[in-house]
């Protein structure tokens, strides 16, 4: 029996790869060495999970190597695969299943994705985000077809990495799951078509009396029964002692039984309003969001975007657009336009005789429409002729209008806040840079470039946490970033996940963005006698706020990301025992 030898990690010096001296008091780094040191281990994990493949591609080889009749082992319930697993299995001191799932993700990174693979080698994605990537093309089964796909998610990963982001697991297979619906619609349809049959509602028993009961369906009617559940639980008094997932509960129980939902407030002066008529009111109210190009509603084949499950196939889009409870709105970016005042041709051109205005005779044929009219030409003196301006409400300019409201959702797609994955229509719309409603002149702007959907929690620690910061830019390029600083002095940058929505959103500029303009007032009060404040604390705090995001923008510009160099694919290893390439 092996005799089991002590770790020799704890004692390794990985000075070099950016984690501190071993034996280093770590209350003693300062806390830019801290971040820098999860950043590294963060990037060390990955390329040990890189490393973790090709050993288990080794011990494939090697397994394959030692069996005399390998066509008789593929047919054998004992084929390689499966004494393969038996070795990793061992090796690992895991299970079974979490073995073979190793092993088919090493033959998914050799065989199928050998260009997602080469990044986890640089440190821009781990084992998870690329089990999800695996897992959401595993339906493409044309080489060429998944070649492609390969491609563009590895150029996808690098490009969102030269933009300084980051990318949650959700958001990755997301990405995935956009590029198979794009690139092979034929699988999804398959697919789509083997996963409805799928439909389902089963139970099963769990300790102290209690059973849980789940629902397989279309994700659009789970959202629209998680929205009516959380319609009729609202109809609760604020003294009801339940949480909102007990009330859910009850709720669902109540409807199949149909039984009354009632308070549990046990109050002689309850206010709950539960009744029939108050929750039509506002089931009325209740919508799930699908945004797709009009080409798409036609027979094209661009993906649409369904709020709170990501991306869809158009086959998808247009089963939602034909339900009977559908309702279809058009929308075009050339409603927030206006002419450009700094433009010589924007000056001169009258609204109703801007090109912005104008619709195009429409084409014969679905191929040749577009979703959008083509972007107004630039003047003579470089300038756009018209600029992103209308996005408030005319009565109201805090308000954002509808289409800047949708525009600012979908961009995003949840929550901006790096790691949350709140649905964007479930989330409060949020002025990064604060809006003035004293002076609106001196506040941030109601306008796609300030609007940022965050969750309610999310909202109340931007809003209350000291030394957290958020921001929101445009780089030259037209994609849209943001930015949180957390009160220890971490700054996490994403890259707008959902920009390929709204393609033409890149060659828009907004009119605050042409001007600079960035928040950067401030507001004093007005009382004649006694001591006065220079200004509010509030005003003070939007003040320090205004001057870190100023800082940010400062140092983004000084400190270009460097280009990290587009990798190889891996080399496959030999079939072989031959040591792989590491």
């Amino acid at each position: 029996m092996a005799q089991r030898t002590a770790s020799t990690w704890p004692d390794a010096d990985l000075t070099g790869c950016g984690l501190p001296t071993p034996g280093t008091d770590l209350a003693n780094l300062p806390t830019s060495r801290v971040v820098d040191a999860i950043a590294a281990t963060k990037n060390g994990h990955c390329f040990l999970d890189w490393q973790l493949f090709q050993f288990a591609l080794s011990m494939h080889s090697r397994v394959r190597a030692s069996t005399n009749n390998v066509a008789a082992t593929q047919k054998s319930i004992l084929d390689l695969e499966a004494q393969t697993t038996l070795e990793l299995q061992m090796s690992l001191e895991s299970t079974e299943y979490a073995a073979r799932v190793l092993l088919l993700d090493a033959f998914d990174a050799r065989d199928r994705l050998p260009r997602v693979y080469a990044t986890m080698r640089l440190g821009l994605i781990d084992r998870d985000r690329f089990h999800r990537i695996a897992h959401e093309t595993r339906i493409v089964l044309d080489e060429a077809i998944m070649a492609k796909i390969d491609a563009l998610i590895a150029a996808e990963i690098l490009g969102t990495q030269h933009g300084y982001t980051c990318i949650s697991v959700t958001k990755t297979g997301a990405m995935a799951r956009r590029h198979v619906a794009e690139n092979d619609p034929d699988a999804v349809h398959r697919e789509r078509d083997g996963a409805k049959d799928g439909r389902s509602l089963g139970h099963q028993t769990l300790e102290a009396g209690m059973a849980q009961l789940f629902l397989t369906a279309t994700a659009e009617d789970v959202r629209l029964a998680r929205q009516m559940l959380d319609a009729v639980i609202a109809g609760r008094c604020p003294a009801d002692p339940r949480t909102k997932t007990q009330a859910r509960s009850d709720a669902a129980i109540a409807l199949l039984q149909r039984k009354p939902f009632t308070c549990e407030c046990d109050s002689d002066g309850c206010t709950a309003q539960i009744s029939d008529v108050e929750l039509d009111a506002r089931a009325a109210r209740i919508v799930v969001h699908v945004l797709c190009d009009a080409t798409t509603l036609e027979g094209g084949d661009k993906c649409g975007y369904l709020d709170g499950d990501g991306p869809i196939s158009a086959e998808h889009v247009r089963e939602i657009a034909a339900r009977g409870d559908a309702v279809i709105h058009q929308h075009r970016l050339d409603d927030l336009l206006e002419p450009n005042p700094a433009s010589a041709y924007g000056a001169q051109a009258r609204p109703e005789e801007a090109a912005l205005h104008r619709r195009a005779p429409r084409s014969e044929t679905p191929d040749e429409r577009r979703g959008d009219d083509p972007r107004p030409e630039p003047g003579n003196d470089g300038q756009p002729a018209a600029v992103i301006a209308k996005t408030s409400l005319p009565s109201d300019p805090y308000r954002p209008n509808l289409l800047t409201d949708l525009i600012a959702r979908f961009l995003w797609g949840t929550c901006s806040i790096p790691g949350c994955e709140r649905a964007a229509f479930s989330c409060d719309l949020d002025h990064v840079a604060e809006y003035d409603n004293v002076r609106p002149d001196l506040g941030g702007p109601t306008c796609v470039c300030n609007l940022l959907p965050k969750c309610r929690y999310h909202h109340l620690v931007k809003t209350n946490l000291e030394g957290f910061v958020d921001d929101l830019w445009i780089d030259e390029a037209g994609r849209y970033h943001s930015s949180v600083t957390t009160p220890m002095g971490q700054t996490v940058e994403v890259l707008a996940p959902n920009q390929w929505l709204i393609p033409r959103l890149a060659d828009l500029r907004c009119s605050h963005q042409l001007a600079g303009q960035h928040a950067t007032g401030t507001a004093s009060g007005s009382v004649e006698d006694g001591p006065q404040r220079a200004r509010t604390r509030t005003a003070a705090k939007h003040a320090r706020r205004r001057a870190e995001r100023k800082a940010n923008r400062e140092r983004r510009l000084a400190e270009r990301p460097q280009r990290i160099p587009e990798p190889a694919a891996t080399e496959p290893v030999d079939d072989a025992c031959d040591e792989p390439p590491f």
